[in-house]
């Protein structure tokens, strides 16, 4: 819900837009991190300790950047980016569970958008790209890292709908 919101605003732009938008991204990654890798994944995989601080890290700077400093302004242009921005987005909210539902998994057995890690980390780099003026590039880094770790991980458990994690990366 909060993620569709972040993609509306992106094209209904409202006061305090692009600062709501950064907010969610945080909350979204704050979720992830905190909830899903501490509580659901550190009991079954110790690195998950590791996770959950890469993601609270880029919580504080989406929250520093984006929200503090105002430093993040989105938009839809219609450059190329742009419009692979649009497709991550559409691709983590409505495509992911369907391609899940598809492979055989229940939909309570999903990772679910907003709440676990690939699809949240495509999500942020399809609204990244939807920003019509330069940020820090560093904000890239740890979405990038978890393409890598997320997407390879796709690939040697068999979730097909995590398979372009790896690409949204690059």
């Amino acid at each position: 819900m909060i993620g569709g919101l972040a993609f509306a605003l992106v094209f209904g732009r409202r006061k305090r837009s692009d600062e709501i938008i950064a907010g969610v991204l945080a909350a979204m990654r704050a979720w992830t991190g905190l909830i899903y890798h501490l509580m659901f994944f550190a009991p079954i995989n110790k690195m998950a300790y590791a996770f959950a601080a890469l993601f609270a890290i880029q919580v504080e700077a989406f929250g520093y950047v984006g929200v503090i400093q105002r430093r993040m302004t989105f938009g839809r242009s219609n450059c190329p980016e742009a419009w692979i921005g649009i497709a991550l987005v559409l691709y983590a909210a409505v495509i992911y569970p369907l391609l899940g539902v598809a492979a055989g998994h229940e939909p309570a057995e999903l990772p679910a958008f907003g709440v676990t890690p690939c699809p949240v980390t495509i999500f942020t780099l399809g609204i990244l790209l939807l920003t019509i003026r330069p940020f820090p590039r560093p904000l890239l880094i740890i979405p990038i890292l978890w393409s890598l770790i997320g997407g390879s991980a796709a690939i040697l458990l068999g979730v097909p709908q995590d398979w372009l994690l790896l690409a949204s990366g690059s």
